[in-house]
Protein backbone atom coordinates (compact mmCIF):
# COMPACT_ATOMS: atom_id res chain seq x y z
CA UNK A 1 0.00 0.00 0.00
CA UNK A 2 1.08 3.26 -0.86
CA UNK A 3 2.28 5.84 1.74
CA UNK A 4 0.57 9.42 1.30
CA UNK A 5 3.87 11.10 0.73
CA UNK A 6 4.35 8.60 -2.18
CA UNK A 7 1.17 9.56 -3.13
CA UNK A 8 1.53 12.96 -3.11
CA UNK A 9 4.99 12.66 -4.40
CA UNK A 10 3.50 11.14 -7.61
CA UNK A 11 0.86 13.48 -7.74
CA UNK A 12 3.62 16.15 -7.40
CA UNK A 13 5.99 15.19 -10.36
CA UNK A 14 2.74 14.14 -12.16
CA UNK A 15 1.68 17.60 -12.07
CA UNK A 16 4.89 18.79 -12.79
CA UNK A 17 6.21 16.96 -15.92
CA UNK A 18 2.31 18.01 -17.22
CA UNK A 19 3.13 21.70 -16.73
CA UNK A 20 6.43 21.39 -18.06
CA UNK A 21 5.34 19.88 -21.60
CA UNK A 22 3.15 23.01 -21.90
CA UNK A 23 5.22 25.73 -20.84
CA UNK A 24 7.82 24.21 -22.77
CA UNK A 25 5.87 24.06 -25.96
CA UNK A 26 4.47 27.84 -25.42
CA UNK A 27 7.83 29.27 -24.89
CA UNK A 28 9.09 27.55 -28.15
CA UNK A 29 6.29 28.78 -30.18
CA UNK A 30 6.86 32.22 -29.01
CA UNK A 31 10.57 32.41 -29.85
CA UNK A 32 9.95 30.75 -32.92
CA UNK A 33 7.32 33.71 -33.78
CA UNK A 34 11.17 35.88 -33.44
CA UNK A 35 12.78 34.20 -36.24
CA UNK A 36 9.74 34.54 -38.50
CA UNK A 37 9.83 38.45 -38.72
CA UNK A 38 6.50 38.68 -37.19
CA UNK A 39 4.90 41.89 -37.64
CA UNK A 40 1.77 43.26 -35.86
CA UNK A 41 -0.20 43.44 -37.99
CA UNK A 42 0.43 39.60 -38.93
CA UNK A 43 0.24 38.59 -35.17
CA UNK A 44 -3.36 40.29 -34.55
CA UNK A 45 -4.33 38.11 -37.48
CA UNK A 46 -3.21 34.88 -36.22
CA UNK A 47 -3.51 35.64 -32.65
CA UNK A 48 -4.36 38.89 -31.33
CA UNK A 49 -7.77 39.03 -31.65
CA UNK A 50 -8.28 36.11 -29.67
CA UNK A 51 -6.63 34.22 -27.01
CA UNK A 52 -7.25 36.59 -24.25
CA UNK A 53 -4.89 39.06 -25.00
CA UNK A 54 -4.63 42.23 -23.48
CA UNK A 55 -2.97 45.30 -25.15
CA UNK A 56 -0.71 46.92 -21.78
CA UNK A 57 -1.83 50.58 -21.24
CA UNK A 58 0.29 53.41 -22.29
CA UNK A 59 2.86 54.21 -20.47
CA UNK A 60 4.80 57.86 -19.68
CA UNK A 61 8.43 57.65 -21.28
CA UNK A 62 10.83 57.80 -19.18
CA UNK A 63 14.79 57.68 -19.56
CA UNK A 64 15.51 54.01 -18.70
CA UNK A 65 19.09 51.85 -19.21
CA UNK A 66 16.48 49.26 -20.58
CA UNK A 67 14.94 49.06 -24.20
CA UNK A 68 12.84 51.97 -25.77
CA UNK A 69 9.70 52.17 -25.64
CA UNK A 70 8.17 49.67 -27.78
CA UNK A 71 5.64 50.39 -30.25
CA UNK A 72 2.74 48.36 -28.92
CA UNK A 73 2.43 45.02 -26.12
CA UNK A 74 0.21 42.34 -24.90
CA UNK A 75 0.32 39.95 -21.92
CA UNK A 76 -1.71 37.30 -20.71
CA UNK A 77 -2.07 34.90 -17.68
CA UNK A 78 -2.90 31.37 -17.94
CA UNK A 79 -2.86 28.67 -15.73
CA UNK A 80 -0.97 25.27 -15.77
CA UNK A 81 -2.30 21.83 -15.55
CA UNK A 82 -1.75 22.22 -11.74
CA UNK A 83 -3.29 25.34 -11.10
CA UNK A 84 0.45 27.53 -11.34
CA UNK A 85 0.42 30.67 -13.03
CA UNK A 86 1.70 31.28 -16.49
CA UNK A 87 2.40 34.70 -18.03
CA UNK A 88 3.54 35.44 -21.39
CA UNK A 89 4.45 39.36 -23.26
CA UNK A 90 5.03 40.41 -26.41
CA UNK A 91 6.76 43.57 -27.66
CA UNK A 92 6.66 45.23 -30.69
CA UNK A 93 9.32 47.67 -32.20
CA UNK A 94 9.85 49.86 -35.28
CA UNK A 95 11.47 47.90 -37.75
CA UNK A 96 14.73 48.50 -38.81
CA UNK A 97 15.00 50.79 -42.07
CA UNK A 98 14.67 48.79 -45.66
CA UNK A 99 17.22 49.01 -47.92
CA UNK A 100 17.23 51.57 -49.83
CA UNK A 101 15.79 53.88 -47.25
CA UNK A 102 12.94 55.30 -48.98
CA UNK A 103 10.94 57.64 -47.25
CA UNK A 104 7.84 55.75 -45.49
CA UNK A 105 4.19 55.56 -47.74
CA UNK A 106 2.15 54.67 -44.71
CA UNK A 107 1.11 57.00 -41.78
CA UNK A 108 -0.04 56.42 -38.10
CA UNK A 109 -2.00 53.35 -37.04
CA UNK A 110 -1.25 51.78 -40.67
CA UNK A 111 2.52 52.20 -40.06
CA UNK A 112 2.55 51.15 -36.46
CA UNK A 113 1.30 47.52 -37.59
CA UNK A 114 4.84 47.13 -39.36
CA UNK A 115 6.29 47.01 -36.03
CA UNK A 116 8.37 43.85 -35.04
CA UNK A 117 7.92 41.44 -32.38
CA UNK A 118 11.47 41.98 -30.97
CA UNK A 119 11.09 40.77 -27.36
CA UNK A 120 8.94 38.03 -25.87
CA UNK A 121 8.92 36.80 -22.14
CA UNK A 122 7.31 33.30 -20.59
CA UNK A 123 7.45 33.04 -16.91
CA UNK A 124 5.88 30.56 -14.88
CA UNK A 125 5.07 31.01 -10.86
CA UNK A 126 6.78 28.31 -9.29
CA UNK A 127 8.25 28.98 -5.77
CA UNK A 128 9.51 24.94 -5.35
CA UNK A 129 12.98 24.54 -6.99
CA UNK A 130 12.86 20.87 -7.39
CA UNK A 131 9.46 21.52 -10.03
CA UNK A 132 11.22 24.65 -11.41
CA UNK A 133 13.75 22.19 -12.31
CA UNK A 134 11.31 20.38 -14.23
CA UNK A 135 10.14 23.04 -16.25
CA UNK A 136 13.46 24.66 -16.72
CA UNK A 137 14.91 21.27 -17.98
CA UNK A 138 12.29 20.77 -20.75
CA UNK A 139 12.84 24.59 -22.35
CA UNK A 140 16.18 23.84 -22.54
CA UNK A 141 16.10 20.00 -24.03
CA UNK A 142 13.39 21.20 -26.37
CA UNK A 143 15.64 24.90 -27.40
CA UNK A 144 18.70 22.69 -27.67
CA UNK A 145 16.91 20.33 -29.56
CA UNK A 146 16.33 23.31 -31.86
CA UNK A 147 19.39 25.94 -31.67
CA UNK A 148 22.02 23.54 -30.78
CA UNK A 149 24.08 23.58 -26.90
CA UNK A 150 23.66 26.31 -25.12
CA UNK A 151 26.48 28.74 -24.80
CA UNK A 152 25.97 28.97 -20.54
CA UNK A 153 25.05 32.75 -19.82
CA UNK A 154 28.70 33.82 -19.54
CA UNK A 155 27.60 36.59 -16.94
CA UNK A 156 25.53 38.91 -19.20
CA UNK A 157 22.33 39.87 -17.61
CA UNK A 158 18.95 39.88 -19.61
CA UNK A 159 17.95 43.46 -19.20
CA UNK A 160 18.43 43.72 -15.85
CA UNK A 161 18.62 40.72 -13.32
CA UNK A 162 21.20 40.94 -11.07
CA UNK A 163 24.35 38.23 -11.46
CA UNK A 164 23.48 35.45 -9.46
CA UNK A 165 20.05 35.54 -9.25
CA UNK A 166 19.74 32.82 -11.91
CA UNK A 167 19.73 29.15 -11.49
CA UNK A 168 20.04 26.27 -13.91
CA UNK A 169 20.28 29.40 -16.83
CA UNK A 170 21.17 28.78 -20.52
CA UNK A 171 21.74 31.15 -23.14
CA UNK A 172 21.00 30.98 -26.90
CA UNK A 173 21.98 33.32 -29.68
CA UNK A 174 20.59 32.08 -32.84
CA UNK A 175 18.96 35.03 -34.70
CA UNK A 176 17.61 36.26 -31.34
CA UNK A 177 19.08 35.83 -28.27
CA UNK A 178 17.40 33.76 -25.94
CA UNK A 179 17.97 33.37 -21.77
CA UNK A 180 16.26 30.88 -19.55
CA UNK A 181 16.72 29.45 -16.05
CA UNK A 182 15.33 30.22 -12.72
CA UNK A 183 15.07 33.67 -11.45
CA UNK A 184 14.98 33.09 -7.36
CA UNK A 185 14.69 37.07 -6.54
CA UNK A 186 12.02 38.03 -9.05
CA UNK A 187 13.80 40.02 -10.93
CA UNK A 188 11.95 40.97 -14.43
CA UNK A 189 12.87 43.32 -17.11
CA UNK A 190 10.08 45.70 -15.57
CA UNK A 191 9.56 45.91 -12.47
CA UNK A 192 6.40 47.82 -12.77
CA UNK A 193 4.71 45.40 -14.68
CA UNK A 194 5.07 41.64 -13.52
CA UNK A 195 4.16 38.89 -15.29
CA UNK A 196 3.92 36.27 -12.01
CA UNK A 197 4.85 36.15 -8.47
CA UNK A 198 8.73 35.42 -7.72
CA UNK A 199 10.03 33.36 -7.64
CA UNK A 200 9.83 32.31 -11.22
CA UNK A 201 10.90 29.89 -14.69
CA UNK A 202 11.23 32.29 -16.99
CA UNK A 203 11.95 32.26 -21.30
CA UNK A 204 13.47 35.70 -22.19
CA UNK A 205 14.16 36.69 -25.76
CA UNK A 206 15.23 39.24 -27.92
CA UNK A 207 16.07 40.49 -31.55
CA UNK A 208 19.17 42.19 -31.89
CA UNK A 209 17.50 45.53 -33.43
CA UNK A 210 16.45 45.82 -29.71
CA UNK A 211 20.05 46.49 -28.50
CA UNK A 212 20.55 48.71 -32.27
CA UNK A 213 17.54 50.89 -30.48
CA UNK A 214 18.96 51.22 -27.51
CA UNK A 215 22.44 52.56 -28.33
CA UNK A 216 22.25 53.50 -31.96
CA UNK A 217 22.24 57.51 -30.53
CA UNK A 218 26.02 57.51 -30.14
CA UNK A 219 26.22 56.05 -34.04
CA UNK A 220 24.14 58.93 -35.36
CA UNK A 221 25.26 61.43 -38.33
CA UNK A 222 28.84 58.79 -38.64
CA UNK A 223 30.21 57.97 -41.77
CA UNK A 224 33.82 56.45 -41.57
CA UNK A 225 34.50 56.74 -45.34
CA UNK A 226 32.76 60.53 -45.46
CA UNK A 227 35.11 61.39 -42.44
CA UNK A 228 38.13 60.19 -43.86
CA UNK A 229 37.28 61.96 -47.27
CA UNK A 230 36.92 65.45 -45.16
CA UNK A 231 40.20 64.97 -43.82
CA UNK A 232 42.37 64.14 -47.17
CA UNK A 233 40.39 67.06 -48.41
CA UNK A 234 41.30 69.44 -45.45
CA UNK A 235 44.76 68.19 -45.85
CA UNK A 236 44.88 69.30 -49.04
CA UNK A 237 43.24 73.08 -48.43
CA UNK A 238 45.86 73.72 -46.11
CA UNK A 239 48.43 73.72 -49.09
CA UNK A 240 51.33 71.94 -46.63
CA UNK A 241 54.27 70.25 -48.54
CA UNK A 242 53.42 66.78 -49.74
CA UNK A 243 55.64 64.77 -47.37
CA UNK A 244 54.25 66.15 -44.52
CA UNK A 245 50.41 65.77 -45.84
CA UNK A 246 51.29 62.11 -46.24
CA UNK A 247 52.92 61.57 -42.91
CA UNK A 248 49.56 63.09 -41.21
CA UNK A 249 47.23 61.61 -43.43
CA UNK A 250 49.19 58.14 -42.56
CA UNK A 251 48.87 58.65 -38.66
CA UNK A 252 44.91 59.49 -38.85
CA UNK A 253 44.45 56.03 -40.88
CA UNK A 254 45.93 54.54 -37.98
CA UNK A 255 44.62 56.00 -35.45
CA UNK A 256 40.85 55.71 -36.84
CA UNK A 257 41.28 52.09 -37.75
CA UNK A 258 43.01 51.14 -34.10
CA UNK A 259 40.43 53.18 -32.61
CA UNK A 260 37.54 51.12 -34.18
CA UNK A 261 39.39 47.81 -34.40
CA UNK A 262 39.25 48.43 -29.95
CA UNK A 263 36.12 49.48 -30.05
CA UNK A 264 34.72 46.30 -31.76
CA UNK A 265 37.25 44.44 -29.60
CA UNK A 266 35.83 45.40 -26.08
CA UNK A 267 31.88 44.89 -27.25
CA UNK A 268 32.39 41.97 -28.33
CA UNK A 269 34.53 41.08 -24.92
CA UNK A 270 31.19 42.96 -22.97
CA UNK A 271 29.72 40.39 -24.62
CA UNK A 272 31.17 37.37 -23.27
CA UNK A 273 31.93 39.37 -19.78
CA UNK A 274 30.78 42.88 -18.70
CA UNK A 275 33.24 42.55 -15.73
CA UNK A 276 35.96 41.51 -17.94
CA UNK A 277 39.67 43.60 -18.13
CA UNK A 278 39.77 46.64 -20.13
CA UNK A 279 40.91 47.03 -23.81
CA UNK A 280 43.88 48.23 -24.44
CA UNK A 281 46.02 49.42 -27.36
CA UNK A 282 49.17 48.01 -27.88
CA UNK A 283 52.19 49.36 -29.63
CA UNK A 284 53.60 53.21 -30.23
CA UNK A 285 52.98 53.18 -33.96
CA UNK A 286 49.78 55.31 -33.14
CA UNK A 287 51.43 57.07 -30.01
CA UNK A 288 55.03 58.02 -30.60
CA UNK A 289 54.26 60.47 -33.89
CA UNK A 290 51.44 62.26 -32.59
CA UNK A 291 53.88 65.03 -31.24
CA UNK A 292 56.36 65.56 -33.71
CA UNK A 293 53.88 65.72 -36.94
CA UNK A 294 51.12 68.34 -34.62
CA UNK A 295 54.82 70.20 -34.06
CA UNK A 296 55.63 70.67 -37.88
CA UNK A 297 52.24 70.84 -39.04
CA UNK A 298 51.42 73.90 -37.01
CA UNK A 299 54.99 75.52 -37.97
CA UNK A 300 53.98 74.79 -41.15
CA UNK A 301 50.80 76.83 -40.93
CA UNK A 302 52.52 79.98 -39.43
CA UNK A 303 52.41 81.76 -42.61
CA UNK A 304 49.27 80.48 -43.92
CA UNK A 305 46.37 83.11 -45.07
CA UNK A 306 42.80 82.54 -43.05
CA UNK A 307 41.46 79.75 -45.56
CA UNK A 308 44.73 78.03 -45.70
CA UNK A 309 45.24 77.85 -41.51
CA UNK A 310 41.73 76.82 -41.47
CA UNK A 311 41.78 73.94 -43.03
CA UNK A 312 45.08 73.05 -41.01
CA UNK A 313 43.35 73.77 -37.30
CA UNK A 314 40.29 71.54 -39.43
CA UNK A 315 42.82 68.32 -39.96
CA UNK A 316 44.99 68.86 -36.39
CA UNK A 317 41.81 68.79 -34.71
CA UNK A 318 40.59 65.42 -36.14
CA UNK A 319 43.74 63.99 -35.95
CA UNK A 320 44.25 64.91 -32.19
CA UNK A 321 40.57 63.53 -31.36
CA UNK A 322 41.25 60.39 -32.86
CA UNK A 323 43.97 59.32 -31.07
CA UNK A 324 41.99 60.34 -27.78
CA UNK A 325 39.41 58.04 -28.74
CA UNK A 326 41.92 55.33 -28.67
CA UNK A 327 40.93 52.49 -25.52
CA UNK A 328 41.26 52.98 -22.79
CA UNK A 329 41.16 56.71 -23.26
CA UNK A 330 43.10 59.27 -20.53
CA UNK A 331 46.23 59.74 -22.57
CA UNK A 332 46.39 63.09 -21.27
CA UNK A 333 46.52 62.47 -17.34
CA UNK A 334 44.53 63.71 -15.07
CA UNK A 335 43.84 66.75 -12.91
CA UNK A 336 45.10 64.65 -9.81
CA UNK A 337 47.34 61.99 -11.55
CA UNK A 338 49.25 62.44 -14.26
CA UNK A 339 52.66 60.11 -15.23
CA UNK A 340 55.53 62.25 -16.57
CA UNK A 341 54.33 60.94 -20.31
CA UNK A 342 51.06 62.45 -20.09
CA UNK A 343 52.19 65.36 -18.36
CA UNK A 344 54.55 66.34 -21.05
CA UNK A 345 52.41 65.34 -24.09
CA UNK A 346 49.76 67.42 -22.75
CA UNK A 347 51.72 70.51 -21.87
CA UNK A 348 53.43 70.66 -25.65
CA UNK A 349 50.32 70.24 -27.18
CA UNK A 350 49.09 73.14 -25.25
CA UNK A 351 52.03 75.18 -26.34
CA UNK A 352 50.28 74.35 -29.50
CA UNK A 353 47.02 75.78 -28.75
CA UNK A 354 45.33 72.61 -27.73
CA UNK A 355 42.81 73.33 -24.77
CA UNK A 356 42.16 70.38 -22.24
CA UNK A 357 39.60 69.86 -19.38
CA UNK A 358 38.24 67.52 -17.35
CA UNK A 359 34.41 66.21 -17.19
CA UNK A 360 31.70 65.87 -15.23
CA UNK A 361 33.04 64.09 -12.20
CA UNK A 362 35.91 62.83 -14.78
CA UNK A 363 39.38 63.85 -13.49
CA UNK A 364 40.39 62.99 -16.85
CA UNK A 365 41.64 65.84 -18.97
CA UNK A 366 40.16 65.85 -22.57
CA UNK A 367 40.94 67.55 -25.63
CA UNK A 368 38.07 70.23 -26.02
CA UNK A 369 38.31 70.41 -29.79
CA UNK A 370 39.10 74.26 -29.94
CA UNK A 371 40.45 73.95 -32.72
CA UNK A 372 37.84 73.13 -34.64
CA UNK A 373 35.69 76.26 -33.31
CA UNK A 374 38.65 77.76 -34.89
CA UNK A 375 38.90 76.42 -38.20
CA UNK A 376 34.57 77.11 -38.04
CA UNK A 377 34.91 81.02 -36.84
CA UNK A 378 38.37 81.67 -38.61
CA UNK A 379 36.78 81.55 -41.92
CA UNK A 380 33.61 80.58 -42.63
CA UNK A 381 33.61 80.10 -46.23
CA UNK A 382 36.65 78.04 -46.60
CA UNK A 383 36.87 74.18 -47.56
CA UNK A 384 37.96 73.77 -43.96
CA UNK A 385 35.63 76.42 -42.24
CA UNK A 386 32.63 74.29 -43.95
CA UNK A 387 33.66 71.26 -42.93
CA UNK A 388 34.94 72.32 -39.67
CA UNK A 389 30.66 73.52 -39.28
CA UNK A 390 29.38 70.21 -41.04
CA UNK A 391 31.77 68.37 -38.31
CA UNK A 392 30.69 70.38 -35.69
CA UNK A 393 26.96 69.64 -36.71
CA UNK A 394 27.68 65.89 -36.90
CA UNK A 395 29.70 65.46 -33.62
CA UNK A 396 30.06 68.40 -31.59
CA UNK A 397 28.85 68.85 -28.05
CA UNK A 398 25.67 69.83 -27.67
CA UNK A 399 26.65 71.37 -24.35
CA UNK A 400 29.80 73.23 -25.42
CA UNK A 401 30.07 77.14 -25.80
CA UNK A 402 29.67 76.94 -29.66
CA UNK A 403 26.27 75.66 -29.82
CA UNK A 404 24.70 75.98 -25.53
CA UNK A 405 21.62 74.20 -24.24
CA UNK A 406 19.53 75.33 -27.85
CA UNK A 407 22.26 73.83 -29.82
CA UNK A 408 19.85 72.66 -31.89
CA UNK A 409 18.59 75.81 -33.09
CA UNK A 410 22.07 77.22 -33.87
CA UNK A 411 22.48 73.54 -35.97
CA UNK A 412 18.95 74.94 -37.70
CA UNK A 413 19.78 78.37 -38.76
CA UNK A 414 23.87 77.41 -39.70
CA UNK A 415 22.34 74.16 -41.50
CA UNK A 416 19.59 75.97 -43.55
CA UNK A 417 22.05 78.99 -44.49
CA UNK A 418 24.50 76.12 -45.72
CA UNK A 419 21.97 74.82 -47.72
CA UNK A 420 21.37 78.02 -49.62
CA UNK A 421 25.34 77.58 -50.83
CA UNK A 422 26.81 75.39 -53.37
CA UNK A 423 27.28 72.27 -51.84
CA UNK A 424 27.41 68.70 -53.11
CA UNK A 425 24.25 66.88 -53.35
CA UNK A 426 25.46 64.29 -50.62
CA UNK A 427 26.79 66.93 -48.28
CA UNK A 428 23.46 68.74 -48.71
CA UNK A 429 21.27 65.06 -47.95
CA UNK A 430 23.81 64.94 -44.77
CA UNK A 431 22.86 68.41 -43.99
CA UNK A 432 19.24 68.24 -44.64
CA UNK A 433 19.14 65.14 -41.98
CA UNK A 434 21.15 67.18 -39.59
CA UNK A 435 18.62 69.43 -39.64
CA UNK A 436 16.11 67.41 -39.71
CA UNK A 437 17.43 66.08 -36.17
CA UNK A 438 17.62 69.68 -35.09
CA UNK A 439 13.58 70.16 -35.87
CA UNK A 440 13.24 66.94 -34.05
CA UNK A 441 14.56 67.43 -31.08
CA UNK A 442 12.30 70.33 -30.37
CA UNK A 443 9.17 67.50 -31.14
CA UNK A 444 10.70 65.67 -28.05
CA UNK A 445 11.21 67.99 -25.86
CA UNK A 446 7.32 69.18 -26.30
CA UNK A 447 6.14 65.40 -25.71
CA UNK A 448 8.50 64.79 -23.19
CA UNK A 449 11.03 62.57 -24.23
CA UNK A 450 13.97 65.16 -23.04
CA UNK A 451 15.57 66.79 -20.20
CA UNK A 452 14.82 64.36 -17.56
CA UNK A 453 16.51 66.84 -14.70
CA UNK A 454 14.07 69.66 -15.70
CA UNK A 455 16.79 71.17 -18.64
CA UNK A 456 13.75 72.31 -20.93
CA UNK A 457 10.75 73.44 -20.09
CA UNK A 458 8.21 71.56 -22.82
CA UNK A 459 5.97 74.83 -22.84
CA UNK A 460 8.45 76.78 -24.02
CA UNK A 461 8.13 74.98 -27.16
CA UNK A 462 4.85 74.05 -27.59
CA UNK A 463 3.37 76.50 -29.86
CA UNK A 464 5.95 75.49 -33.23
CA UNK A 465 5.90 71.55 -32.40
CA UNK A 466 3.25 71.28 -34.85
CA UNK A 467 5.20 73.21 -37.48
CA UNK A 468 8.56 71.97 -36.54
CA UNK A 469 7.62 68.43 -37.19
CA UNK A 470 6.23 68.98 -41.03
CA UNK A 471 9.66 70.90 -40.84
CA UNK A 472 11.75 67.85 -39.90
CA UNK A 473 9.82 65.64 -42.48
CA UNK A 474 10.40 68.12 -45.43
CA UNK A 475 14.21 67.90 -44.28
CA UNK A 476 14.02 63.81 -44.37
CA UNK A 477 12.58 63.36 -47.29
CA UNK A 478 14.93 66.09 -49.22
CA UNK A 479 17.64 64.31 -47.73
CA UNK A 480 16.73 60.73 -48.50
CA UNK A 481 15.80 61.66 -52.28
CA UNK A 482 19.60 62.10 -52.98
CA UNK A 483 21.00 59.64 -50.21
CA UNK A 484 19.06 56.83 -48.87
CA UNK A 485 22.02 53.68 -48.57
CA UNK A 486 24.55 55.47 -45.95
CA UNK A 487 24.05 54.46 -42.17
CA UNK A 488 22.65 58.47 -41.84
CA UNK A 489 20.22 58.09 -44.32
CA UNK A 490 18.68 55.10 -42.41
CA UNK A 491 19.08 56.70 -39.12
CA UNK A 492 16.85 60.22 -40.81
CA UNK A 493 14.24 56.78 -42.20
CA UNK A 494 14.14 56.13 -38.65
CA UNK A 495 13.08 59.45 -36.96
CA UNK A 496 10.74 60.03 -40.04
CA UNK A 497 8.85 56.48 -39.51
CA UNK A 498 8.56 57.89 -35.52
CA UNK A 499 7.61 61.05 -36.44
CA UNK A 500 4.97 59.63 -39.37
CA UNK A 501 3.75 56.99 -37.07
CA UNK A 502 3.00 59.73 -33.96
CA UNK A 503 5.71 58.05 -31.73
CA UNK A 504 8.45 60.81 -30.15
CA UNK A 505 11.73 60.64 -31.96
CA UNK A 506 15.11 60.28 -30.80
CA UNK A 507 16.97 63.33 -29.75
CA UNK A 508 19.85 64.21 -31.29
CA UNK A 509 21.32 67.63 -30.03
CA UNK A 510 19.71 68.00 -26.24
CA UNK A 511 21.71 69.31 -23.51
CA UNK A 512 21.16 66.61 -20.55
CA UNK A 513 22.49 68.31 -17.04
CA UNK A 514 22.52 71.37 -18.24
Amino acid sequence: MLSVVTVVAAQTSKDATADAAVFASVAEHQVSQLNEGMTLARWMDAEGKMGNWRKTPEREITATDGPPPECASYFKRERLPSGAEMGRALYFYPPPAPSPATFPTLSGQELIKTCLLAVIRVEADEPALIRARTLDQAVQQRLTKQYGESIGVKNVAFWGPVHGSYQDAARWIPNAEIVSGYDVQGSSMRAEDPLVSSPFVFVHARLPLVQELRFDVAAAHRDRSREAAQFRRAVAAAGVDAALSQRIEKLYEVDVALADRLNEKAEEMYRKNPSGPPVRAEGNDWREPLLPVLQEWFKALRTSDTAHRAAGLFAADRLLTAFGSIRPWGHFGGEKSSTPKETKLRAELQNLGAVFATGFEDDSYHYTANWLDQAKQLAPDSEGGRLALLTWMSSGDPCGAAGGSDAFRKVISEGEVLLTKKIDPLTAAQVHFMVGDAYSDIVAIVGGGSGPNGEYDPSQFEGEADADRVKALQHYRAGLAVDNTSENAKDAWSQAWHLVAGFLPKEHYVCFGD
